[in-house]
């Protein structure tokens, strides 16, 4: 089955191509030069860079076809001064005075610049540059560098969100290339050349997504904008999870993927049902996922790493935006500082509790009323606050500092008879703290060098407290009292050097340094009786090196990290690898592999009902070995005008697992330590339509592991199982009204039921229909939006990835009390900004 699906989408991909050995025809009376190229382009898929207001004089007269592109360019061109050659895929046309004569040893030339958002002067990072095709891509703040010995430099550049940009420039230094955003632009203004890139663009290396988070206000849940809505619709990305505190991405376990915002490390609030992110959406501007393979610029994580970048800040007038739902309140304002500098602040905040609490009971045994299920419905605060200063002058350097705080508490009470004589009481709270902040200094040097340096701090404090009491109310006996209590606190520390440097057209250096010190502390304890009582440190201290080799066509990043851990007394090496290879104009071949190892990890805590909790601890090589991980993946990716489509297989093993057992019918408690594997893979295609936009993905994975504490040597499901997912999202435009919906098909995780001997593992799919209605709007200098957002349509009870709990209410019986995913959620909100 598997084999036919791949070999369909293959089919379709190729059906899809167009072949480049085509006829051109030209029919043009009187037309300008400019006019008749701009036909071709939009007639054949061609790709020119040309001065449009110098080619408009020229006047074409012609009705004739030609064997190919060269021949119709030579005719239309001759016996005025102009010459053509093809650069990569870019024909390029210019005046025969700009073509130097040539040399016998041709001087290197170097062309570098920012690249910058046109409203707001935003630096746009990551940004893809094809330059005389070769490609490269600009740094966190917008910044690249070229070296090549060419004397004119083609440059196409593209990021999500925004209009192409196809220029020729001369060598120089300090461009400030501005784009212009294609969702804010207005529609009277009709640009012909240019081409808007939506939703999800797959770049040219394996494992690599990057997603235009300006479409996240037009999905479904856009009533705090949430970041996360469009991370889990991402093929590879568990969305039957609803857990955008903690990303599972293509089997690794809690707290192995990393979400980095403005380079520091966000360990995650609660966020419950999905509808605020732990990332302020207003303050985003780039999002990047790695899922697996990622090159040796990443370290300290075994699993998948969502990078997402923050606004700086509008430097060019003050802003404010302001978003109102039935949920939340939530503001922005952004100003200049001076001529180069930008400030921004943005505040969240749920005005009352998000949701009422409420208790279900669904079985009735023996004909006896009698609870085996309980739903509840947590009341839950959250707030959070950001601060972000920027600082950028003409000479290249720059300075930002970003901060972030926030808290949620999370709480339920259960007050139920479970019997006509049992009566279960238990109250359960959760508080998460978590700040964070960040500060960048770099200088966009000569000669191709870009240096920084970083400093991050982040921390996440937890307190976890839960007491339960069974009552036979017939005699006012305390059959069960149990009181428990945990403190789980963690933190991380950075300094780092980065420099890169254009060493020539084929060759991008980066290298960089790095001191990494991390802190955990962790305290159990049940019913008076202290199980774990810990404080472990650690720093280490890392080198890295690698270079990106570009020939044509093919693309080569080796790279390598070395990190030195003196606690431990030990060296690692992580050799990385990834390489590209376009082989048409529409289809590319990526593999990435490589090392990777953690220090800072979520430890998982199994109690004998098989309840699953984490917490963080810092890696001692005793009782809690590094992490290490091998990663495989792969990618073949079809990329037509209006068609995406790709297949991408992996395989992850991971060793250093460790998890806390307390099975007291088995007289078994202490650490043990575990190894997992983790293979599959995803299709994706996607395909625009009259404006409209729709894509479908499914992901196969299969996640197993092996603990020391298992009877026998046999590996068994992971918690984070799934073996199918499927995802369908559309967005249909018909501005200033835009509807969307996305549907996401789970085949369920594993679940044991210890009540029956030996324990029956069952999966119970996640099946979840979103839909969202938008009206944008103008008036005066003010803009916004408004509609109504609904999840979880037709209302079902889907499970969630570790939110049951099985509490023990008699020596052989037990309940099972289940968090409520996201039950059907109206939301109406509205937005307004200037």
């Amino acid at each position: 089955m598997i084999y036919k699906t791949i070999a369909f989408l293959l089919l379709f991909i190729l059906l899809c191509g167009r072949s480049e050995a085509q006829k051109i025809t030209i029919k043009a009376t009187d037309e300008s030069l400019s006019d008749v190229l701009v036909q071709l382009r939009d007639n054949y898929n061609l790709s020119f860079s040309f001065n449009d207001e110098a080619l408009q004089k020229y006047r074409v007269t012609v009705n004739k076809s030609f064997e190919n592109t060269e021949q119709a360019l030579d005719f239309i061109t001759k016996n005025l001064p102009l010459n053509f050659e093809k650069s990569g895929d870019v024909w390029i046309i210019y005046p025969e005075r700009e073509i130097p004569e040539p040399k016998s040893k041709p001087k290197p030339r170097i062309i570098s610049g920012q690249i910058l958002e046109r409203k707001t002067l935003e630096s746009l990072p990551y940004t893809n540059i094809v330059i005389n095709g070769q490609g490269t891509i600009s740094d966190a703040d917008g910044y690249f560098s070229y070296r090549s010995t060419d004397s004119v430099f083609n440059l196409n550049i593209s990021q999500l969100g925004y209009y192409r940009i196809d220029t020729t420039l001369s060598p120089g230094r300090d461009y400030q290339i501005e784009m212009i955003p294609a969702v804010e632009a207005l529609r009277e203004i009709v640009i012909t050349d240019r081409l808007l890139e939506t939703f999800v663009y797959t770049e040219s290396r394996a494992g690599v997504l990057r997603m235009n988070h300006k479409v996240t206000k037009f999905l479904p849940g856009s009533s705090d904008n949430s970041v996360f809505n469009l991370l889990r619709l991402q093929s590879g990305v568990l969305a039957a999870a609803e857990s955008s505190d903690n990303l599972i991405i293509w089997g690794a376990y809690e707290g192995q993927s990393r979400i980095l915002f403005d380079d520091f490390l966000l360990f995650g609030l609660k966020n419950f049902n999905d509808n605020i992110s732990a990332v302020n959406p207003y303050v985003v501007k780039d999002i990047k996922l790695l899922k697996a393979g990622f090159n040796a610029a990443y370290g300290d994580c075994v699993g998948g790493i969502a990078d997402i970048t923050g606004k700086d800040g509008n430097r060019l007038k003050p802003g404010a935006d302001l978003s109102l739902n039935n949920y939340t309140l939530n503001t922005m304002v952004e100003a200049p500082v001076g001529k180069n500098a930008s400030f921004l602040v943005a505040f969240r905040h749920t005005y009352h509790e998000l949701y009422e609490n409420q208790e279900r009971d669904f079985f009735n045994r023996n004909g006896e009323s009698a609870i085996s299920d309980i739903t509840i419905v947590p009341d839950y605060t959250f707030r959070d606050l950001n601060i972000k200063y920027t600082y950028r002058n003409d000479q290249g350097f720059h300075f930002r500092t970003s901060m972030l705080t926030g808290q949620d508490i999370f709480a339920y009470n259960i007050d139920e008879m479970l019997t006509n004589h049992l009566q279960l009481l238990r109250e359960t709270s959760e508080t998460n703290l978590q700040k964070g902040a960040s500060m960048v200094v770099g200088k966009n040097g000569k000669n191709g060098w870009n240096t920084k340096f970083t400093m991050t701090f982040s921390t996440l404090d937890t307190r976890y407290e839960s007491e339960q009491q069974v009552v036979n109310t017939f005699n006012d006996n305390l059959l069960r009292d149990e009181y428990g209590k945990t403190n789980n606190t963690t933190r991380e520390i950075t300094a780092g050097l980065r420099t890169q440097w254009a060493i020539n057209e084929n060759h991008q250096l980066e290298a960089g340094i790095e001191w990494v010190a991390n802190r955990s502390t962790w305290l159990e304890d049940s019913s008076d009786v202290t199980f774990i009582d810990q404080e472990i440190r650690g720093a280490h201290i890392t080198a890295m090196l690698q270079d990106e080799i570009s020939y044509g066509n093919f693309n080569l990043v080796p790279g390598i990290r070395i990190t030195r851990v003196p606690y431990l007394g030990k060296f690692y090496l992580e050799p990385r690898l990834g390489a590209s290879y376009k082989l048409t104009e529409q289809f590319s071949l990526n593999i990435a592999s490589g090392l990777y190892r953690q220090y800072l990890s979520k430890n998982s805590v199994q109690d004998e009902s098989g309840n699953y909790r984490f917490m963080w601890t810092v890696a001692d090589d005793s009782l809690y070995p590094v992490l290490k991980s091998q990663h495989f993946t792969g990618s073949i990716t079809f990329n037509g005008k209006n068609t995406q489509a790709s297949i991408s297989p992996y395989f992850r093993k991971t060793t250093g697992l460790t998890r806390y057992v307390n099975f007291s019918y088995q007289n078994m408690e202490g650490i043990s330590q575990g190894k997992g594997i983790s293979h599959g893979f995803d299709l994706y295609l996607k395909h625009n339509f009259k404006g409209h936009t729709g894509w479908i993905s499914y992901t196969w994975s299969e996640t197993e592991e092996l603990f020391d504490h298992y009877l026998d040597d046999k590996y068994r499901y992971a918690p984070q199982d799934q073996r199918h997912e499927v995802k369908i999202a559309t967005l249909l435009d018909f501005d200033p009204i835009y509807f969307s919906a996305n549907y996401v098909y789970g085949s369920g995780f594993p679940i044991l039921d210890f009540d029956q001997t030996p324990a029956v593992v069952t999966r119970t799919p996640y099946i979840r229909l979103d839909v969202a209605l938008i009206y944008k709007f103008h008036f005066s200098r003010f803009y916004g939006e408004t509609g109504i957002s609904v999840l979880n349509l037709f209302d079902r009870e889907n499970l969630l990835y570790s939110n049951l709990e099985r509490v023990p209410v008699a020596q052989t019986s037990s309940i099972r009390i289940y968090q409520q995913s996201v039950p059907f959620t109206p939301t109406v909100y509205i937005k307004i900004g200037f």
